[in-house]
């Protein structure tokens, strides 16, 4: 959100320049321009007939993001399971005190 946000604001601008006006560090600016690419969000100035380079500049393409994917949490125990490291330490768990 913050690269498309800085690009609508402030109008196609080479990576570098996009890299300070987002303040993204170069991972996740990397990251943002792979996913937004991939989704047809954000493409180089003359794409597909020109190479990106350096000074190539970044646009938005107008179409709107995916909406997000539901992604359903793996069902756990929330008990720890700490028996086979206490098995590999040698370390037998004490028996539960009754009342």
């Amino acid at each position: 959100m913050a690269l498309m946000n800085c690009l609508r604001a402030k109008g196609p601008m080479p990576r570098h320049q996009l890299a300070a006006a987002s303040r993204l560090s170069a991972a996740e600016l990397t990251r943002a321009l792979k996913s937004a690419r991939q989704m047809g969000v954000v493409a180089y100035a003359g794409e597909p007939d020109v190479a990106a380079q350096a000074g190539t500049l970044l646009v938005l393409t107008g179409r709107p993001l995916p909406p997000p994917r539901k992604v359903t949490p793996v069902a756990r125990e929330n008990t720890p399971h700490f028996q086979p490291l206490l098995d590999a330490w040698g370390i037998s768990r004490p028996a539960r005190r009754q009342a």
